[in-house]
């Protein structure tokens, strides 16, 4: 039998209670305090880190958390970034992205992102430390095909754009599901630019609810967002570059339909064809040729015979002409692609005419005079520095005092035929004495570092000197091209069939059994047309009888519940384009064999290859003697 509570009952309750809140006032207080202090030292340090460290001890925490910074830390602390409030502000987080950008520039931006928003503090040295923990236990992290480049549309969004962006949409497109809406935003990380793309081709493929939507659909209110105002402001800028297209195409056409009436139409100089004045360009003599003749011309003689590159386009009149197409005429008549590579090639000629040994980025057309001459500083000759390293290439074949006086008559005998031909021109080891400058540019390279920085600040990358390509973090020349494509295609094939939970934001694949997907938040939503399920559940799909399994029904547009067929297009056509992609990226790759490791060049005989490398590590020697520190 119960009792009921008695009024002193009460009171003790009521006292504890509130003894209770008193003691968390006076902790929370306390921690306050100590928080102050560390801030009086640290200005710039990172709170949430702070009191991060003060969690760990129960006593003297400001002389014990500035022991670990000093001593452990060797001074060093989470900041937070200039001109930022906190360190779990979107712009705070932004820098921070920048930084781990730099570090990792291969890295997916979407995993370091993903990164940086589930850490409250020291956001950097943690994800450095996870991606180091990967590479150390050999799990590759996911990997993007543009290095060092973060788009627009991957940088950390506020929430009041991300409700702008959201509100805007459900305005823009009154005939999707809202739940569609959120589900493509999670999927393109809130860019409204992305998103009204995506959702503009499911506006035409959904036709047949927009008639109920539209009644249905309530004008939500809009909110102001300067960001937002700038990505409708590009969209509208790409709407109307496609539409001064259009009204230029047709007023080409109207003035040529003028010109014809008129008959002042212009003969081409190369084709002979007649053309508008509009169509036309000329020599510096006045002579005039159609842009699609001087089109031809270069690029012909740019990607074809070769014959133009480095050089002035003269006139090609037929009945001689010293004028040439001024680079002016140039830049108006060829693509901005073909018209960059005339003028690169102009350069490296001019260059290459100074006689100078360049080194150039492989990925620009940026180059600096190369310190790297193998004779600049070497006063002796390659035929001197072969002959004195062939007595100590042979001595370490030979163990006996005897042998190695043999071994240096043969040298003699070898050496004094040398220095005949070498005289006469004729050297019969010309192949080994051109291969001194490559061992020559080893050892000084060795000695300065493989990393070459290109100062163009359209480009900015750092590349390998040994194997030209560029130089990323844990770099290895010369990596297995076949694995890196398989990746990129396994990832893109990944992403094509990859879902979005608009509630929790965790990315999912169907492996198999219907359309109909349970998030583990609960959220339930359609695999195809991404709408949200939690009321409709089964419903949403076509029940109708089909003799043909998988075949599209004619009595409704309902989804599909076990369709299958589009995803394996998708996924082909994924692998497809991001092979060809990488490809593009990687033109060296073109015609390597991916199915299987086979060695480039080796050396079959194997004496062979020991007396090569044996004479190679002497020349290095010989080399690193001659050459001034």
């Amino acid at each position: 039998m119960f009792k009921k509570p008695t009024f002193l009952t009460s009171l003790l309750k009521s006292e504890t209670s509130n003894s209770n809140n008193n003691n968390n006032a006076a902790t929370s207080s306390k921690e306050e305090s100590i928080i102050e202090q560390l801030i009086a030292i640290y200005p710039d340090a990172d709170v949430e880190y702070l009191r991060y460290c003060a969690g760990f001890y129960k006593d003297n925490h400001v002389e014990r958390i500035s022991e670990k910074i000093l001593n452990h830390n060797k001074g060093q602390y989470p900041k937070i970034p200039e001109g930022c409030q906190d360190s779990n502000c979107v712009n705070s987080k932004n820098v921070f992205l920048k930084k781990l950008n730099e570090i990792f520039p291969d890295c997916d931006v979407s995993f370091l992102r993903e990164k940086i928003c589930n850490l409250n503090n020291n956001h950097v040295q943690q994800v450095i430390d996870t991606l180091l923990d990967m590479e150390k236990n050999s799990k590759n992290y996911p990997r993007r095909l543009d290095t060092s480049v973060i788009e627009n549309w991957e940088f950390i969004r506020s929430p009041e754009y991300n409700k702008a962006v959201r509100y805007r949409l459900y305005n823009d497109f009154p005939d999707i599901w809202k739940s569609t809406i959120k589900a493509v935003l999670a999927e393109n990380n809130f860019d409204y630019r992305r998103s009204f793309t995506k959702l503009k081709d499911f506006s035409s493929q959904n036709w047949w609810t927009s008639i109920f939507n539209v009644f249905r659909r309530k004008v939500y209110k809009e909110f102001d967002d300067s960001e937002l105002e700038e990505d409708i402001k590009k969209i509208l800028n790409v709407q109307l570059e496609q539409q001064t297209k259009e009204d230029y195409e047709v007023a080409k056409q109207v003035n040529f339909s003028e010109y014809t009436n008129n008959d002042q139409l212009i003969t081409c100089g190369c084709c002979y064809g007649d053309y508008t004045f509009e169509d036309l360009i000329g020599c510096s003599e006045g002579h005039l040729f159609c842009k699609e003749c001087i089109n031809h011309l270069v690029q012909e003689g740019l990607y074809g015979q070769g014959s133009l590159r480095g050089k002035r386009i003269n006139c090609i009149e037929s009945d001689g002409c010293d004028g040439y197409i001024t680079d002016d005429q140039l830049k108006i008549t060829l693509s901005s692609d073909v018209f960059k590579n005339y003028l690169d090639l102009l350069i490296e000629h001019s260059l290459k005419q100074a006689n100078l040994l360049l080194v150039q980025c492989p990925f620009c057309s940026y180059c600096e005079v190369d310190d790297d001459d193998p004779f600049r500083n070497l006063k002796t000759s390659k035929t001197i520095i072969m002959i004195a390293s062939l007595p100590l290439a042979l001595i370490p074949l030979f163990t006996s005092f005897e042998n190695i006086m043999s071994a240096l008559n043969v040298v003699a005998i070898i050496v004094l035929p040398q220095i005949v031909l070498g005289m006469l021109g004729v050297l019969p080891i010309k192949s080994w004495i051109e291969d001194i400058d490559n061992i020559i540019r080893r050892v000084k390279r060795r000695r300065r570092g493989n990393v070459f920085k290109c100062q163009n600040p359209e480009c900015s990358k750092s590349s390998c000197l040994t194997c030209n390509r560029e130089h990323k973090p844990f770099h290895k020349c010369y990596e297995q091209e076949q694995d890196n494509l398989r990746l990129f295609v396994e990832k893109a094939m990944a992403e094509a069939v990859k879902r979005t939970c608009p509630k929790c934001h965790v990315s999912f694949t169907k492996s198999d059994g219907c359309n109909k997907m349970t998030c583990r938040c609960g959220y339930l939503m359609c695999y195809l047309c991404r709408k949200d399920l939690r009321q409709e559940s089964y419903t949403h799909f076509c029940d109708h009888f089909r003799p043909i399994p998988g075949q599209k029904c004619k009595k409704c547009n309902k989804c599909d519940l076990y369709k299958t067929e589009d995803e394996e297009i998708v996924i082909k056509e994924a692998a497809a384009k991001a092979r060809a992609e990488y490809i593009k990226s990687h033109p060296e790759a073109k015609d390597v064999n991916f199915l299987e490791n086979t060695a480039i060049g080796p050396v079959k005989n194997d004496d062979e290859k020991l007396i090569r490398e044996a004479i190679e590590a002497a020349i290095e020697k010989v080399v690193e003697y001659l050459l001034p520190q």
